[in-house]
């Protein structure tokens, strides 16, 4: 174990999470789903018939993946067999499974299964935990113990003198098995089981199957030797999890690999690996993203700018542009400078090719929290009731980009506002009610004016620049150093409509005709918002959970009063009261 002293609050927590679930792991039997049973598979391609006599034959599925073999002598008469592909509910399988007909049938002597598993399929797993399986008449899929494995041609078969549905699946896994990091990120490995006992030899005397679980398992601590690890970064090991903690730094062995051994009796011991690829910047000095895919330039696309060494453009189908293993579509090629259009979502390690070498590599990274706006209507008393007056809007904001400022020695050639990214977001809600009394007319009566909200809520999602008219919610972004700056203009003036003002005078109470109110994002409107990079993937205020704005008047109420009694300014006569922009994590 090696664990290094970091400042990340997020490590910090994990850590402490760990230990704590450490101890209960290894003192206290989990609880666990044991469910077995699960609704069987549907027809899922073209089923294969062949006629086999006593004289025995085989027959292979249409895919490939499953063979039967029947021997001689297994049957006493010719028969029509099936292989129909259904699919797959069997947990942790993968492809197909299968339903061999007919069902029910008891062979003289044993039938072989042979099935044939991809190097894919491995994934997260290693074949020798990859097992066979059928689905009895109670749903629940039964594991054969006595699967024979081939690595050399890819084979898992077994025996059997019956037909039903069968499958083949992961009876272990580590998760994730292989995965991409940015520097001090944290993630977790797993080690889960769908057996109630890891090793056949476990298995009570004269049990050939075992039941498969439809919830994985966490391994017990006789079930798992030990991790191992001796990278850069750090990890804390439990008996069925590892928390690790990417260098603040690209290691120098990269990708970095983490070993767990698996404990058996009658299959020995058994080394998994996660291979974990920590992301830094070669080549890339600086990136932004224009998320304006509604620019008639962009095509419906956002454009990446890339900024750093590439050198001279070697021409189309000798380079590339690939972010999470997918292709961008490069429009502009220059020593210094890269323009790609990019989907409006994608995110992850950047990896630039030419001739078929890496020549750069950095990371697109995405950035995104949600926010908290709350402005009272009403003055301060009424900010104090149960059922104010008051609007909210609940913000989610999504930023792409470098993670960082421009530095010193980038020009950025093209200069644009990129905007939020596809995913910013906001819902607010109008609702509750207040009252304010003014005094009109020379014999000073009393005039009280209502409001009273039923509620009402709505969604808006973000405006790209040259979307303005289609949504009132516009942003701006400005990377600055280990943060963003935004500004939003956001406003909805349809949000409750037939609201019916009611006053209440020396003559009697009545309500006014019906108006229609809206939102704002009055107390922060245009003005900078500073955000701060929290971990590796959210944003937080950079200074503190909340801000308060200047204070602000009761526009509500405002537009109740309609030059109907008084002075406006009577109309907030027990203080203004500051709107709140606040995290919520």
């Amino acid at each position: 174990m090696n664990v290094k002293l970091l400042s990340s609050l997020a490590l910090v927590l994990a850590l402490l999470f760990c230990c704590c679930k450490k101890d209960n792991d290894s003192m206290t039997p989990q609880q666990h789903d044991e469910n077995t049973a699960t609704p069987a598979g549907t027809p899922n391609g073209e089923a294969v018939t062949k006629t086999i006599d006593e004289a025995g034959g085989e027959l292979t599925s249409a895919d490939g993946r499953l063979k039967i073999i029947i021997p001689a002598g297994a049957v006493t008469q010719a028969k029509t067999f099936s292989i129909q592909p259904i699919t797959n509910e069997l947990p942790d399988g993968f492809g197909n499974a299968y339903r061999i007909t007919p069902h029910g049938e008891q062979f003289s002597k044993p039938v072989t299964l042979v099935f044939n598993y991809m190097p894919e399929d491995t994934l997260n797993t290693i074949a020798n935990f990859m097992d066979i399986a059928y689905q009895d008449e109670q749903g629940t899929w039964q594991a054969v113990l006595n699967s024979t494995l081939d690595r050399a041609k890819r084979r898992l078969s077994v025996t059997t003198t019956h037909f039903s549905d069968w499958g083949y699946f992961k009876s272990l896994k580590l998760e994730p098995q292989t995965s991409t990091v940015e520097q001090e990120a944290v993630i977790t490995l797993k080690l889960t089981t769908r057996f109630p006992r890891l090793d056949p030899d476990d298995s009570p005397s004269g049990d050939n199957t075992a039941p498969v679980y439809t919830s994985p398992r966490p391994l017990r601590i006789d079930e798992v030797k030990g991790w191992s690890y001796s990278g850069e970064g750090s990890l804390d090991a439990d008996v069925s999890s590892a928390v690790y903690v990417a260098p603040d730094h690209v290691p120098a062995a990269n990708p970095e690999a983490v070993s767990v051994s698996i404990d058996m009796h009658r299959k020995g011991q058994f080394l998994l690996l996660a291979s974990i690829t920590v992301l830094g910047n070669n080549g890339v000095k600086w990136l932004q993203v224009d998320e304006d895919y509604k620019k008639e330039a962009n095509n419906g696309k956002c454009a990446l700018y890339l900024y750093g060494n590439f050198g001279n453009d070697p021409g189309k189908g000798n380079r590339s542009v690939a972010i999470d293993g997918t292709p961008a579509e490069i429009d502009l090629w220059s020593p210094t400078i890269l323009r790609c259009f990019i989907d409006k979502t994608i995110s992850g390690a950047i990896e630039i090719k030419t001739n078929d070498k890496v020549i750069a590599t950095s990371v697109l990274r995405k950035f995104e929290s949600n926010f908290l706006y709350t402005r009272y209507h009403g003055g301060l008393l009424n900010s104090g009731n149960p059922d104010a007056l008051k609007e909210t809007a609940k913000f989610h904001l999504v930023y792409r980009g470098f993670g960082d400022a421009c530095p010193a020695d980038v020009d950025p050639l093209f200069e644009f506002d990129g905007g939020l990214a596809v995913g910013s977001e906001v819902d607010y809600t109008l609702s509750g009610k207040a009252s304010i009394t003014a005094f009109a007319g020379s014999d000073h009566c009393e005039v009280t004016t209502s409001v009273a909200l039923p509620g009402a809520t709505g969604w808006k999602p973000l405006s790209t620049p040259s979307a303005i008219g289609l949504y009132l919610f516009i942003t701006h972004v400005q990377a600055v150093k280990d943060g963003i700056i935004v500004q939003i203009d956001f406003s909805a003036d349809d949000v409750q409509e037939n609201v019916r003002v009611k006053r209440t005078d020396c003559n009697g109470s009545y309500l006014d005709p019906p108006k229609t109110l809206g939102v704002s994002f009055e107390g922060f409107n245009m003005k900078p918002i500073e955000l701060k990079f929290y971990g590796t993937h959210e944003l937080a205020l950079k200074n503190g959970d909340k801000i308060n704005s200047t204070p602000l008047s009761s526009g509500i109420l405002t537009e109740a009063w309609d030059n109907t009694a008084g002075d406006p300014t009577q109309y907030e006569s027990d203080g203004f009261v500051p709107a709140s922009f606040e995290n919520t994590y």
